[in-house]
């Protein structure tokens, strides 16, 4: 956790909040997050909301569009893209260009449908290596999750207490934990217990990623506020911007 000292000596991180997509309160989330990191480290939105998957995408195919930031933040829910060449060239802005990146919930099941395999395959696939895990399911809607921290000597992960609850929750099923990541957190539903927050080196990429973060609700707290301020600064600062 940082403290308000630290947080007024560093520099200001120029961060893009990348946002759009079915299933879930994008509209809402993209007030919460922004705004709740906001006050916790010195960091300065830009934010980009297209629930049109053609839209983010051509957006996301301008050459040098990740150039002015510092990180990338992504909370998207675009599952059906076919177009491999896409996805390995927003890969690669993370992979080869090494731009850091934050990807919440849904992030996790963007990009994973019909290329390298069917509908829904747990196959290797680009976008997975650089998340650093593969899921394509998910549990019941609405259990509260058990946050159970694993390491917490990682620099991008200090949580204030080894273990909290959110108010609600989705948890999701990882399939598999690439070794180029390292699990930080697990979670619970009562049901099954899962990876739910790890970081990933890809190429020259610094990931952190989450699984938690469907609902509103646990979006407000401050445990998951903080959770992402710490990623957003680790990932930006390993990558030395």
């Amino acid at each position: 956790m940082f403290s308000q000292a630290e947080v007024a000596s560093e520099k200001k991180i120029k961060a893009l909040y990348v946002t759009g997509g079915g299933y879930h309160d994008f509209k809402e989330q993209k007030k919460i997050l922004p705004e709740g990191v906001s006050k916790l480290i010195n960091i300065e939105w830009t934010i980009w909301h297209h629930d049109n998957a053609e839209k983010l995408k051509a957006a996301l195919s301008v050459k040098g569009w990740e150039s002015p930031y510092d990180v990338i933040v992504y909370n998207i829910c675009h599952a059906r893209e076919k177009d491999a060449e896409y996805i390995k060239n927003l890969v690669n802005v993370h992979k080869d260009g090494g731009k850091p990146m934050v990807a919440i919930h849904c992030t996790m099941h963007s990009y994973h449908w019909g290329v390298n395999g069917g509908k829904k395959s747990t196959n290797d696939k680009e976008w997975n290596k650089l998340l650093g895990a593969v899921s394509n399911s998910h549990g019941l809607k609405g259990p509260a999750i058990k946050v159970t921290a694993l390491n917490t000597k990682h620099e991008s992960f200090k949580p204030a207490t080894i273990e909290w609850n959110t108010p609600k929750g989705e948890l999701y099923t990882i399939h598999k934990i690439y070794p180029s990541a390292t699990v930080l957190a697990n979670g619970n539903n009562g049901r099954s217990e899962q990876p739910v927050v790890w970081v990933n080196q890809y190429g020259k990429a610094n990931v952190f990623a989450t699984t938690i973060g469907h609902h509103n609700e646990t979006m407000q707290t401050d445990e998951y506020l903080q959770m992402i301020a710490d990623g957003i600064v680790w990932a930006a600062h390993a990558a030395k911007v």
